[in-house]
C-alpha cells in the first residue's frame, strides 16, 4: 500500500492530526497516511521513511519554515519530532512528492522550494476540516494524484 507522511511541528499539532483523520477517512483505500510520531512508536527511521514516502505533506507555518531555512530541529522527550535540515535536504531540489498546507496566510519568508508547483500549495486558514470544504477536496486530488503518479491538480 502507498503511503503519505505528514509533517509538522508541534504547535501545528492539533489542526494537523485533525487533517490527516480526515484524510485517511477518505484516502483509506489508497494509501496509509502516517506521521513522525507512528514511525518513532515503530522504531523506524525518521530519515529512510522520508525518502520512502510516497507522498510528503508538510504542514507549512512560520515556526516549520524558521526551523527549515535554519536546519533547526524540534523535539519531544529526547524525540526529533521535526528536523528542518533533513526536510530542506531531501525537497529543496525534489520536491515532487511534495505537498504544503498552511493553517495561516504564507507570507514570502515561508519556505517553499524554489521552482515548487503553486498547485500544490493549500490553505486552510480559518476554514474548518470538514466534510463539503472544497480545498480538502482539492488537497485530497493533489495527494491521490502524487500517490497515483498522475497530475490530478
Amino acid at each position: 500500500m502507498k503511503c503519505a507522511l505528514f509533517l509538522y511541528t508541534g504547535s501545528d499539532g492539533t489542526k494537523a492530526e485533525q487533517l490527516k483523520d480526515y484524510l485517511q477517512g477518505k484516502l483509506r483505500a489508497v494509501a496509509d497516511l502516517r506521521n513522525i510520531t507512528d514511525i518513532l512508536a515503530e522504531e523506524q527511521d525518521v530519515k529512510d521513511e522520508m525518502a520512502s514516502s510516497d507522498c510528503v505533506v508538510l504542514i507549512g507555518s512560520r515556526k516549520a519554515s524558521s526551523l527549515i531555512q535554519n536546519d533547526g530541529q524540534e523535539t519531544e522527550d529526547e524525540f526529533v519530532i521535526f528536523d528542518g535540515g533533513v526536510i530542506r535536504e531531501m525537497f529543496t531540489a525534489n520536491h515532487e512528492r511534495l505537498v504544503i498546507v498552511f493553517f495561516t496566510e504564507r507570507t514570502e519568508n515561508d519556505w517553499i522550494p524554489a521552482g515548487f508547483d503553486e498547485k500544490k500549495i493549500f490553505h486552510l486558514s480559518g476554514e474548518k476540516i470538514q466534510r463539503g470544504n472544497p480545498v480538502l477536496d482539492r488537497i485530497e486530488d493533489c495527494i491521490k494524484g502524487v500517490l497515483l503518479g498522475k497530475n490530478r491538480v
